[in-house]
């Protein structure tokens, strides 16, 4: 039993790892910081597909224990799913067909600003233009970006 859940575990931070690196290569345009524009775009595209599992990976984990507390005993899964509800309250879309980024740093904090054209639950198209783009706030935690989901 102990042996496969390691299992389960190496597959999933190979597949998180494979997935990072493979976000980048997306749609929208070039950025001198990757890792920001990696972060948010991953947050962005496992929120909309609802894979709550694999979106707390990517919040900080200072807020995930805070998190952890408030909802003792609660599986991954289901607290992603809250979390993921709170972080998309407000987008009108399901989907994204173009977008760009803006990524702005300041020390340890970070905004990634997200316009272009999104796709709506019935498929037309929602253009966000770059005035009211979208605002993913990131924190660096560890040396490394995580979602910012007390700056929302």
């Amino acid at each position: 039993m102990a042996a496969r859940r390691l299992l389960g575990v190496a597959a999933f931070a190979l597949a998180a790892l494979v997935l990072t690196s493979l976000l980048g290569c997306g749609g929208g345009s070039p950025s001198q910081h990757g890792g920001e524009e990696t972060v948010a775009e991953g947050a962005l595209r496992t929120a909309l597909a609802r894979e709550g599992g694999r979106f707390i990976s990517l919040v900080a984990p200072s807020f995930l224990e805070e998190a952890r507390r408030e909802m003792p005993g609660t599986e991954d899964g289901e607290l992603g799913g809250v979390l993921i509800a709170g972080f998309l309250e407000g987008i009108p879309f399901v989907e994204i067909k173009n977008a760009s980024y803006q990524v702005e740093v300041q020390g340890d904090e970070a905004v990634v600003h997200v316009w272009g054209v999104f796709l709506d639950a019935g498929g037309g198209e929602v253009n966000i233009p770059e005035p009211q783009a979208l605002r993913i706030p990131l924190i660096r935690e560890g040396g490394r970006w995580y979602l910012d989901l007390l700056d929302l």
